[in-house]
């Protein structure tokens, strides 16, 4: 990749992280993968609704417009009542019909009936998602069980770098080179790194929020975080590290061991300088 690059900076080598001092085992690492977290901000309305059937003069009653209340145009909470249908005129029974008190009745403003009508109300819950999925075989690995949540320790809550965005994470089709083969589907990658089940655990959480309504307006960024996955063999006294970029580039890294065996469970480390 070209130096220049504004990805580059972000994209963790085992070269890189020798030459920034990482402490990292002295042999060569018997597995290297390149695999990428993935940092989810979404902005979420769900709608929410449910009827009630309900007594209400025959001037309220004209008040309330059938019908589904218009899409949201800004992420804000909103409530609505909708007419579902009316179900005819009955004499008001908080004034008993006596249309001719002096006292007007609340109920039926005076007129002796009231329309009982089935109305549906309508809640929009703004949403707010920020969320940092690590590869799933990495929640099977017992070094690495708090990386995940160290990492999103060590990310805070800062926007992630642009250059990291990822603005299209569905598959592509592929055209096979064998004659009458047709497209094979390609999962996505951010320069090399494999997302390895975060784009699904990202999409079942977001569909997880329809739960009880449906989403009516959503907007998603997500960001790849690149990552550099070390695996050593038994004889190391560090056997799983993970080489990841911070918000500015400079690299970090995860060292993990089985738990009991280092006393205590595996922290994120800097990285000297000097």
């Amino acid at each position: 990749m070209d130096p220049s690059d504004p990805v580059a900076r972000y994209l963790p080598t085992l070269g890189r992280a020798r030459a920034e001092g990482l402490a990292l085992p002295p042999g060569a690492p018997a597995e290297e993968r390149r695999v990428a977290a993935l940092v989810v901000l979404a902005s979420i309305v769900r709608r929410e609704g449910w009827t009630e059937v309900v007594d209400l003069s025959v001037e309220d009653a004209l008040q309330i417009a059938p019908g589904e209340p218009p899409l949201p145009e800004a992420f804000e909470a909103r409530a609505h009542r909708r007419l579902v249908e009316h179900l005819g005129l009955r004499p008001c029974t908080a004034c008993a019909g006596a249309s001719a008190s002096p006292v007007v009745c609340a109920s039926c403003m005076g007129d002796g009936h009231v329309r009982r009508a089935r109305i549906r109300h309508v809640q929009d819950r703004p949403i707010e998602v920020r969320e940092l999925y690590a590869p799933r075989e990495m929640s099977f690995v017992p070094a690495l069980f708090s990386f995940e949540s160290g990492l999103k320790r060590a990310l805070g809550a800062a926007d992630p770098p642009e250059p990291l965005r990822c603005l299209d994470l569905r598959p592509r089709a592929v055209r096979t080179a064998y004659r009458g083969g047709g497209d094979r589907a390609v999962e996505p990658d951010f320069h090399g790194h494999h997302f390895a089940g975060t784009i699904e655990s990202a999409v079942a959480t977001l569909g997880a929020f329809a739960a009880g309504g449906r989403i009516v307006a959503q907007a998603v960024r997500a960001y790849a975080w690149p990552l550099l996955w070390l695996r050593y063999d038994p004889g190391e006294p560090a056997r799983e590290v993970v080489v990841f970029p911070d918000l500015t580039g400079a690299l970090q890294a995860f060292s993990g061991a089985i738990p009991g065996e280092l006393g205590g469970p595996p922290l994120p480390r800097q990285h000297a300088r000097g």
